[in-house]
C-alpha cells in the first residue's frame, strides 16, 4: 500500500508541474534512441545519420544534416553524447547553420526511478542564437514495466542555462538564468522492424513563468536491415519570446539513413 501511495504522489506532483509551469528551454535529447539502448545488453552502441538535399537550376539548395551518437550501458549506468550538425546554402550563401553536443548520465535506483545529468552546447543562427550552455539534472519515472513493448515515462529536473542572443534591435543579450525542465515520452515497438517515439518537453524559467519554450520530438523507424535504418523525424519548437523578427515557431521533418555499430 505505501508503495502505491509514494507511486500516485509522484504522479500527481509531476503532473501538477507539467500543467501548472509554463515552458521554457529545451534539453533536446531524450527521443526513442535513448529509450531503445536500454532495452539491450551493456556494452558500446553508436550510430551515424546523414540527411542531404540538393536542387539545381533557378535555385541552388543543398542542405546537410549530420548526427553521431555513442552510449555505453551497464547493468546501473547507461552514458552516452551526442553531436548534430545541420546546414543549408541557397545560391552559395548560408541560410541554415547550426550545430549541439550533449552528453548525459542516466543511474538506475529502481525499476521504476532513475536518476540523470546532463551538459550541453548548442548554436543556431536562424533563432540568432551565437551560443547555449546547459548544464543540469533531475529524476525519471517509469510508469512501464521494464524491457516492455511500449514504454512511458516522466521526467523533472532543473537546468542552469548560459544563452547568448544577436538580437536585431538590442543587439548581444547574455543570460544566465535556472529553469525547470520536465518532459513526457512514449516509444513503441510496433513490430520487428517498425518502431516509434514521441516526447513532449515542458520548461520555464523559475522566476518569470511567462518566458517559456514548448517542444516536440517525434520518431518513426523502419529498420531495412540489422544495421541500417530509414528513420522519419518530427520536430515542433515554441518559445514565446523569441528575439526581434524571429517567430515563435518552428517546424522540421526529417527523412534519411541511419547506420548502427
Amino acid at each position: 500500500m505505501s508503495s502505491f501511495i509514494l507511486q500516485a504522489a509522484f504522479i500527481c506532483l509531476v503532473l501538477f508541474l507539467v500543467v501548472c509551469l509554463p515552458l521554457t528551454a529545451q534539453v533536446n535529447i531524450f527521443t526513442g534512441e535513448t529509450m531503445k539502448q536500454m532495452q539491450v545488453e551493456p556494452g558500446w552502441y553508436n550510430s551515424i545519420t546523414l540527411d542531404l538535399t540538393y536542387r539545381a537550376g533557378n535555385t541552388e539548395l543543398l542542405t546537410m544534416r549530420n548526427r553521431f551518437r555513442s552510449d555505453y550501458l551497464s547493468q546501473a549506468y547507461h552514458g552516452f553524447i551526442f553531436g548534430s550538425l545541420q546546414q543549408g546554402r541557397k545560391n552559395g550563401a548560408f541560410f541554415l547553420n547550426k550545430g549541439m553536443a550533449h552528453g548525459r548520465i542516466i543511474r538506475k535506483l529502481t525499476q521504476h526511478i532513475l536518476i540523470e545529468s546532463f551538459i550541453q552546447k548548442q548554436f543556431n543562427e536562424s533563432i540568432l542564437l551565437s551560443d547555449r550552455n546547459l548544464g543540469g539534472g533531475g529524476v525519471r519515472y517509469a510508469l512501464s514495466p521494464p524491457r516492455s513493448r511500449f514504454n512511458l515515462y516522466l521526467g523533472i529536473g532543473a537546468m542552469w542555462e548560459h544563452e547568448r542572443i544577436n538580437d536585431a534591435e538590442l543587439g548581444e543579450i547574455t543570460t544566465r538564468i535556472v529553469r525547470s525542465t520536465n518532459y513526457i515520452n512514449w516509444t513503441g515497438k510496433l513490430d520487428e522492424r517498425i518502431t516509434t517515439s514521441a516526447t513532449g518537453y515542458y520548461q520555464v524559467h523559475v522566476r518569470r513563468v511567462e518566458d517559456y519554450r514548448i517542444l516536440f520530438q517525434g520518431n518513426l523507424t523502419f529498420r531495412l536491415t540489422t544495421k541500417l535504418a530509414f528513420p522519419l523525424r518530427l520536430n515542433f519548437r515554441y518559445d514565446s519570446e523569441p528575439p526581434t523578427g524571429v517567430r515563435k515557431h518552428d517546424v522540421e521533418i526529417f527523412n534519411g539513413l541511419s547506420y548502427t555499430f
